[in-house]
């Protein structure tokens, strides 16, 4: 059911309880005991949480709302309040929709069967048996669990902040999941449980999708992973090696700065050549260079840029990430004199890449919006499903800004790590 369905049958004169899972949190330590008490929702998290409140907002005057005592269901229970125009809601605190949950016997057992590699396994198994270490029989629990429901349920709507494994167990033990759970159809975040009870006293069970986000079991589901090419795919990067270069001249590095700030971008996506960038930036600064000390810089520019510098440690794990199912893509500013040395030096690294687009070839730039979804619509994935590699920040940003996932390498190894954590691998 989606959630004008859901807001149609209450129209028709059914009242209703919706079960939400919280909005998007950062990542849980496995073994944090707490199951992330304090951890507070994302940014995206909160503004994902007020849509859902705005497309509720008819029911603005007829709403109560409960959340478990965690720091993330009580702030989507806030942010749902605020974005249906409730002021001051009253949130009516569980501990038995969080970490004394009705479905647990000894949170302790609880956390040692659900490891993060052994999750998924852990809750098929206890929706396929009813049983599970520290966990109480699914079907009495679930009964439990709706009575302390209708016990408070006393207006046209009743908002319930919980979490993703007690709404798929509620739905399963009702008969109410198409499909058992697995990793594939999870609840994600802002998905609920509905109970929608009809005058005549007939109840009807629902899984709503909500459609605001992709997050699943604190992850996102990551099916292509884009690499920048300078700083990632090398060992070094062109600032470093034409600083040493100018300062061997006694050029001020801050005059190539400044001209980089002005001009590379549209150098890299081909409005003017390397040479006309370094007669921008030398006019600019007022200096007159012999010939000679432009061509080697020039010459050193573009030797940092493709020589002497492959970083194979970035290689294997992309080779690694191919295996693994996972998409390649490539994502580069460089102009298209440099993208020819590029296919030749690099073709390796291209040989494994679904999807590649060069700035120069397209007369377009990071972080410009639209180069990550040219990318992303040459891999056919939704935004959601991609994370960026890159060395430069801005970039990075760029890409979020554009719905995706992103990482600042330093080295192949962090990158690695952080994508495992960010992926659930």
């Amino acid at each position: 059911m989606t959630i004008d369905e859901f807001k149609a049958e209450i129209e028709k004169g059914a009242r209703a309880i919706l079960m939400v899972r919280h909005a998007e949190r950062p990542q849980i330590d496995p073994d944090d005991p707490t199951f992330g008490d304090t951890l507070a929702l994302t940014e995206r998290g909160v503004r994902t949480a007020t849509e859902l409140g705005r497309r509720l907002a008819d029911f603005r005057d007829d709403v109560q709302f409960a959340a478990s005592p965690l720091m993330r269901t009580r702030m989507t229970a806030e942010s749902i309040a605020a974005g249906m125009g409730v002021a001051a809601p009253e949130i009516l605190a569980e501990g038995r929709l969080g970490n004394d949950s009705f479905y647990y016997t000894d949170t302790d057992e609880v956390l040692d069967v659900f490891k993060p590699e052994n999750f998924f396994n852990a809750c098929i198994e206890y929706f396929a048996t009813g049983r599970q270490r520290g966990f109480a029989q699914l079907g009495v629990a679930t009964d439990v669990f709706e009575s302390w429901l209708d016990e408070r349920f006393t207006k046209r709507l009743f908002v319930a902040v919980t979490h993703d494994l007690y709404i798929a167990a509620f739905l399963t033990a009702r008969g109410a999941a198409a499909v058992p759970f697995t990793r594939e159809n999870w609840v994600r975040f802002l998905d609920a449980g509905a109970i929608l009870v009809y005058p005549d006293g007939t109840r009807r069970y629902e899984f709503v999708r909500t459609g605001l986000s992709d997050g699943i079991c604190g992850v996102r589901r990551l099916s292509a992973v884009v690499f920048d090419f300078g700083g990632v795919m090398t060992t070094s990067t062109m600032p470093k090696r034409v600083r040493a270069r100018t300062a061997q001249l006694g050029i001020d590095w801050k005059v190539l700065e400044d001209g980089f700030a002005r001009y590379r971008r549209l150098m890299d996506a081909d409005f003017m050549s390397m040479d006309e960038m370094y007669d921008l930036i030398w006019a600019d600064a007022g200096l007159e260079l012999s010939a000679d000390v432009r061509a080697k810089i020039v010459a050193e520019d573009m030797a940092s840029f493709l020589e002497g510098s492959r970083n194979l440690a970035t290689l294997e794990w992309m080779r690694d990430l191919k295996a693994r199912g996972l998409k390649i893509g490539i994502l580069s500013n460089m102009s298209t004199n440099m993208a020819a040395r590029f296919r030749e030096v690099f073709a390796d690294y291209i040989a494994l890449a679904d999807a590649m687009v060069i700035s120069g070839e397209e007369r377009m730039f990071k972080p410009q919006r639209r180069i990550y979804e040219l990318l992303r619509s040459r891999l056919g994935l939704p935004a959601g499903e991609l994370c960026f590699i890159d060395d430069v920040e801005a970039n990075c940003d760029g890409a979020r800004r554009a719905g995706w996932s992103a990482i600042r390498f330093s080295s192949a190894e962090q990158a690695s790590r952080d994508f495992a954590a960010l992926a659930g691998m």
